[in-house]
């Protein structure tokens, strides 16, 4: 690799870097907000709070690394540019692709870790902070038992706690169980804990007392009792199963639907198109270099600064990004997958001839037609 080239890669690195950081913690921080109501409703610590926040960080940097990696290059060659350095580097006889070539080699490198987010990370990262929460909504102490209230259960028993503590334990309670309309049982006691068993959540109570109503007689039997247990079997976890979305899919569930599953019949079109998104979402990484290399060497050298070719390469990158989004709802209707491939390697080939001056040449061959 010859100075020119590390040269470049430095300067473009370091700002794609930094902006792949701030753009991703920003987003990350607006993200959080929307789960901090699971922090509140299911009084779970701050650390799984960050936890299952972070798991959220490789979908947002399939989306940031490429657009960071446009941010950076427009901002390494504008420095560039206003340093006189793009010029003097045209004086030395340095092609337009050949100030493209080490930044192109960037690209490389931001488009193969985004397939490796798509592919791997994303998938992985999803279905992790989805059993995270499934098991916590699913946690019976933590969403229906709660301090100072009634709770109804099934419409067979209501349980009464003092003080929901952490871990399934508690304090003060009062069992009203009536599953057994002719014997119904009362029980108090100090102390309980919850405890999840084959049979099904059980509640172990300790220090306290039964009262039961003799069917035959009426009489009430109090009887005291230092530990027993209660079945509380009617408090079911939501949900066994739960369908797996398409971001939480890897490429061959996406690509080959079960097609004995409903969802997935009703979204077959859906599941494959989000395959080949991943796939054709790194190509915008070099689309995105390319249009601000364009929009900074590509044109006249002007004394009046690059502002408006700044703002108009900003336009265009962020219009493709939004036309493959579209391409892609299109294809999953139409089945035409190819058309998100075609849309990157369409702007990367005329961005490419532009560069090289093919438009200068076609011009000039016009010109000598006529």
């Amino acid at each position: 690799m010859k100075s020119l080239d590390r040269y470049l890669l430095r300067q473009s690195f370091a700002p794609s870097m930094i902006a792949t950081v701030v753009v991703t913690a920003i987003v990350w921080v607006t993200q959080s907000l929307q789960r901090a109501d699971m922090l509140i409703q299911h009084r779970e610590g701050l650390i799984l709070f960050l936890r299952l926040t972070v798991l959220i960080v490789p979908s947002l940097l399939a989306v940031v690394i490429p657009f960071a990696l446009f941010a950076g290059t427009l901002y390494a060659l504008q420095r560039l540019y206003s340093d006189s350095e793009i010029a003097v580097m045209f004086a030395s006889g340095v092609s337009r692709l050949r100030i493209a070539a080490p930044l192109l080699l960037t690209a490389a490198a931001a488009a193969a870790a985004t397939l490796w987010v798509n592919v791997d990370l994303m998938p992985w990262s999803y279905r992790l902070l989805k059993h995270e929460i499934h098991n916590i909504r699913a946690d019976v102490a933590s969403t229906v038992l709660r301090s100072g209230e009634f709770t109804s259960v099934g419409g067979r028993f209501t349980i009464y706690v003092e003080e929901a503590l952490p871990h399934g334990r508690f304090s003060g309670l009062l069992v009203n169980d009536y599953r057994q309309p002719d014997a119904p049982s009362t029980y108090m006691a100090r102390r309980g804990i919850l405890r999840d068993t084959t049979l099904g959540p059980v509640l172990d109570l300790a220090d306290g007392s039964v009262q039961r109503v003799t069917p035959d007689t009426g009489a009430v039997d109090i009887i005291r009792f230092t530990s027993t247990q209660v079945n509380i079997g009617d408090f079911t976890r939501q949900g066994g199963s739960f369908q797996l979305e398409t971001t939480e899919r890897y490429l061959p569930e996406l690509f080959h639907p079960d097609m004995s599953n409903e969802w997935d019949r009703k979204n077959a079109g859906l599941l494959i198109a989000e395959g080949h998104n991943r796939l054709a979402s790194p190509l915008y990484a070099f689309a995105f270099v390319l249009i601000a290399l364009y929009a900074l060497v590509g044109g006249a050298y002007s004394r009046r600064g690059q502002a408006r070719r700044i703002a108009i390469a900003c336009a265009a990158a962020g219009g493709l990004r939004v036309a493959g989004f579209l391409v892609q709802g299109a294809s999953a209707e139409s089945g035409a997958y190819w058309l998100q491939y075609a849309t990157p390697l369409g702007a990367i080939l005329v961005l490419t001839a532009l560069l090289a001056g093919f438009d200068r040449r076609l011009a000039s061959w016009l010109a000598g037609r006529r």
